[in-house]
């Protein structure tokens, strides 16, 4: 196997031949997914969640988004199928109106997935600092 070696420039080194501050990465991001066999559950639809949760209503949690009905709908159902169980019911519209909520196995999915994606975040960010250094411009939510 032919391996070859991209040389550094001197200019980015310090005299012991690290790199110096200025050169070095400031910022970094983590794609956290939980799944049971296909990766469908993530920050897209915790975000969805978290809105129907505060909104009671699916349409008034994409259309904050920014997103479609069918993207919206998909995804959804996708984690849904991927899990097991359902996130969230509704009741479509009429003379009372609809509305949306998440179902106790979406609450609970919910809350672990936040709970574990703030412990995984925090040890990325003390474990970026540790191997890049403390720069201002670490974002504090990725």
């Amino acid at each position: 196997m032919d391996v070859k070696s991209v040389p550094i420039r001197t200019a980015d080194l310090e005299r012991d031949g690290r790199m110096k501050r200025e050169h070095m990465p400031a910022k970094f991001d983590l794609r956290l997914r939980v799944f049971s066999e296909e990766p469908a559950f993530g920050k897209g639809v915790a975000q969805l969640m978290r809105l129907v949760a505060q909104k009671g209503s699916l349409s008034a949690a994409y259309k904050e988004m920014g997103m479609a009905a069918s993207k919206a709908w998909k995804i959804v159902r996708r984690a849904e199928a991927d899990l097991g169980f359902p996130l969230m019911e509704s009741v479509s519209g009429g003379k009372s109106g609809g509305f949306s909520q998440l179902t106790p196995e979406g609450e609970d999915l919910l809350k672990r997935y936040e709970e574990f994606q703030e412990e995984v975040y925090k040890a990325a960010r003390q474990s970026f600092v540790k191997h890049f250094g403390n720069h201002d411009t670490i974002e504090k939510n990725l």
